[in-house]
């Protein structure tokens, strides 16, 4: 199974909320608020069902930061794909990528298929409405569901400066969602790491079965925050298990992080 994850950058969300581009790293001056899940159902007995939840924030600088939005897709009945869309402030629904079938884990009558979707919005207030659409067998009409609505506040106007550049650390989905055969297109390990490490950090990645990969991690403008998209595809990872990730800066600052991944059945 994998988890259907995508990075939805400026050019998509300046449609919908006025995405705006930036470089720092702090979770302050935040709040998100999650709602139950809405199930629907048909005439069959079958339910489809969903969750979401927003993860904390982390400003890019004064008027931007990046924020997940994760959950659930569970139905009682066929594990058809399920095309995700996703709407801000009620406004236009934007594709963000499908589920498969393969994708769902199997308990009893009850499937369920983990999400998992990186955002970049500006300082404001949004209602966030994230859907799924099965297609349905032939013959059948398709079934629509929403995700509870997460209302969702970033106030990134309090800059934190340099202070802020010394909580080092990982963040984002290796520590929340750490699949390792995930992602829409060509699964990838998204890697965020928050820190002062200068402009150029050095990614050293060790696994199971003699795993190693070395790279250079992506400097987001000015800011303390980095990133790696590590591409997992098959041949390119060591296997489910306890990875090492090891972070050099060309300033001298190191930092080590180790995870347990796995691929869903």
């Amino acid at each position: 199974m994998r988890t259907t994850k995508m990075m939805v950058g400026c050019v998509v969300l300046a449609a919908l909320s006025g995405c705006m581009g930036g470089s720092d790293g702090t979770t302050e001056n935040v709040e998100t608020t999650l709602q139950a899940a809405k199930p629907g159902g048909d005439d069959n007995g079958t339910e489809l069902s969903a969750t979401a939840e927003a993860s904390a924030p982390v400003c890019l600088d004064s008027d931007t930061a990046t924020v997940n939005i994760a959950g659930l897709l569970t139905t009682t009945g066929a594990v058809d794909s399920a095309e995700i869309t996703l709407s801000i402030d009620g406004g236009p629904a934007a594709p963000m990528g499908t589920i498969e079938p393969d994708d769902f884990v199997h308990d009893g009558r009850v499937k369920n298929a983990p999400y998992s979707l990186d955002l970049t919005l500006a300082n404001g207030t949004y209602s966030i409405d994230v859907c799924f659409t099965q297609s349905g067998s032939p013959g059948r009409e398709p079934k629509t569901v929403c995700a509870p609505t997460v209302i969702l506040t970033i106030d990134c106007t309090d800059d934190p400066g340099e202070a802020d550049c010394k909580k080092e650390g990982v963040f984002g989905d290796l520590v929340g969602n750490p699949v390792l055969c995930s992602g829409g297109g060509t699964p990838h390990v998204p890697v965020h790491l928050r820190g002062d490490f200068g402009e150029i950090v050095a990614i050293g990645v060790a696994g199971p079965n003699d795993f190693v990969l070395e790279d250079i991690m992506n400097h987001a403008g000015n800011s303390c925050i980095y990133q790696f998209n590590w591409d997992t595809r098959d041949g390119f990872h060591g296997g489910p298990g306890s990875y090492t990730f090891t972070f050099v800066g060309d300033n001298g600052n190191h930092y080590e992080f180790t995870r347990d991944l796995y691929c869903n059945e």
